[in-house]
């Protein structure tokens, strides 16, 4: 260039003094981080008013009918109001749907836990569904909330804010958030409590702040219509909306392996009449086992006996109105296929899920550094659940090596591909360098034959651990 460098002292190599030059760089570096700032929340504010404006529009008549029925219910105000603090600690009245007594805010805590007697029947089922919290689309237009943001709490709560939870102030405050969706059952939580204010400021609130911060960190209009899509939507109906997906897949693929319809040609309104039937019916079986609120990315035999007992239900009754309405439902080979199809997509869908859920957690927790490497006392079906767990979670830090056990049978045999060395006493011969942990899976092993593995360690260094039946459970 032209000879000249700045060093960290900000003086060329001529000892001229360049100060100037940082602070017009570091103009330079925040003027489009301001300016990606702004933007970010001109278009959130756009998203708010347009979206905000719509739903007041679409659901006026639903918000007439509330607002009626409260009224005739016990003649009481149709809305609550309440003092809360928003963004920069401004106070701002939000608006409820009222789903308490009148009065009801002088007479106990303003949290309230599941069967408080304060809470009107409608209050509940309004609650449940998250109607009473409508009225806040017009704090959503005046400016004082957002669609999503943390929800706002009132000002004896936020004066317990630590210095690093009153930074969740910086933002605006929102109708729902990630802590709405993870608190959903919230009254639940506090039923058991008996003091159910102090286990919310001392337990849901810290939880509550730091999913909010963690929100705040990626949030943007994607994160934002999805949080708004799972609070529309609550788990189960979710649920039931892919499993409805699934069985009605399953059906039409029974229906052209019979050869009733093309794969791509169908009646669909003779086919869509008889799916409403057949998979109404199979779902509400399905909720008959609890299969709407198990998790869906956990699955085991017994989640999948009980989905197979649930579409066994769901065929025995088919195949008796098959008998009485025959016309309005498919053929009884139809049935049986679409029975072994079904429990083979809802398996197989529940499985992939489980999959991913295990190599996502591997992902995100599988710890820094070498796995340990652990041998196992004990070929038996303890020893092998035990194998099985380390080795398909790598999040646990742990991989199986070897086997060692006193059933002659098993020696070199394979068990989850990890190898049956020999007896126990083999760990003294090279093994004992080869292995960081011992566990010994002896459920039923003799106390004597116990103490004898025992003493084969105590000229060893390595760590060793019982494992004990109730692991099992």
């Amino acid at each position: 260039m032209n000879g000249i460098g700045i060093n960290p002292l900000g003086k060329s190599r001529h000892g001229h003094h360049h100060d100037h030059a940082w602070p017009m760089a570091a103009q330079s570096l925040e003027a489009p981080l301001q300016q990606r700032t702004t933007g970010s929340r001109t278009a959130k504010r756009v998203y708010d008013v347009v979206f905000a404006g719509l739903g007041l529009i679409a659901l006026s008549p639903l918000f007439l009918l509330i607002a009626v029925v409260i009224k005739l219910s016990d003649g009481g105000a149709v809305l609550y109001r309440q003092k809360r603090i928003g963004q920069g600690g401004a106070p701002f009245v939000i608006l409820k749907f009222r789903s308490m007594v009148p009065g009801a805010d002088k007479t106990g805590p303003a949290v309230t836990g599941d069967g408080d007697r304060r809470i009107t029947p409608l209050g509940r089922i309004l609650r449940r569904s998250k109607l009473d919290e409508l009225p806040q689309l017009w704090n959503v237009l005046r400016g004082e909330m957002s669609l999503v943001g943390p929800r706002p709490e009132v000002a004896r709560y936020v004066e317990q804010y630590s210095a690093d939870q009153e930074t969740i102030l910086e933002h605006k405050p929102g109708i729902t958030d990630l802590a709405s969706l993870r608190f959903r059952e919230e009254e639940t939580l506090l039923k058991s409590s008996e003091d159910a204010e102090l286990f919310y400021v001392q337990h849901c609130v810290p939880r509550k702040l730091k999913l909010n911060r963690d929100y705040a960190q990626k949030a943007n209009l994607l994160t934002d219509t999805w949080i708004i899509l799972q609070t529309l939507c609550p788990y189960w109906a979710g649920v039931l909306a892919v499993y409805a997906f699934i069985l009605g897949g399953s059906l039409w693929f029974s229906e052209a392996l019979a050869g009733n319809i093309g794969l791509w040609q169908s009646p669909w309104d003779r086919f869509f009449g008889q799916a409403l039937v057949v998979v109404g019916l199979q779902l509400i079986c399905l909720l008959g086992r609890r299969q709407g609120k198990g998790l869906l990315c956990y699955f085991a035999l017994s989640e999948l006996g009980q989905i197979c007992l649930g579409l066994v239900e769901a065929n025995l009754i088919l195949l008796g109105l098959s008998l009485l309405v025959g016309y309005a439902l498919p053929p009884r080979n139809v049935l049986m296929m679409d029975f072994c199809n079904s429990v083979l997509f809802l398996a197989g869908f529940r499985v992939l899920l489980r999959l991913w859920r295990e190599r996502a957690e591997d992902r995100e927790s599988t710890p820094d550094g070498p796995q340990l490497r652990v041998g196992i006392i004990g070929a038996g079906s303890l020893g092998a659940q035990l194998a099985r767990c380390f080795n398909s979670q790598r999040n646990l830090g742990r991989t199986v090596v070897a086997f060692f056990d006193d059933d002659f049978s098993k020696w070199q045999k394979r068990i989850h591909e990890v190898p049956v060395v020999g007896m126990p006493e083999c760990l003294l011969q090279g093994w004992s360098e080869k292995l960081d942990e011992v566990a010994i899976a002896l459920p039923h092993g003799s106390p004597a034959r116990l103490r004898q593995i025992q003493q084969l360690f105590e000229k060893t260094n390595l760590k060793v651990y019982t494992i004990q039946l109730p692991w099992l459970a």
